[in-house]
């Protein structure tokens, strides 16, 4: 996503990020680390046009994305039950 110069936004909150491990994996296997449940929330996520892709054209905010001094992945707003304050980031790096 850095390199295109995009920035997901709201990213479901309880999905796991691309990238991210799952504790009973070896390693990472993208959708497949998925379960159901959260394989659903992402489709609805899509379906629903909740995930946003902002494309950066500003070249400072393109080499902060690539320094990842800027998230690439902002996940939505945390429920208020929630113990995160704000939503999840994910860097380049």
């Amino acid at each position: 996503l850095a390199h295109c110069g995009c920035v997901l936004q709201h990213y479901p909150e309880n999905v796991l990020m691309p990238g991210e491990k799952r504790h009973t994996l070896i390693k990472s296997k993208g959708i497949h680390d998925l379960l159901l449940h959260e394989r659903r929330v992402f489709v609805d996520a899509l379906k629903n046009n909740l995930l946003t892709v902002k494309t950066i054209t500003k070249q400072s905010a393109l080499m902060n994305l690539m320094a990842s001094c800027s998230p690439v992945i902002i996940g939505e707003a945390p429920a208020p039950h929630s113990n995160h304050t704000r939503g999840r980031r994910w860097y380049a790096d």
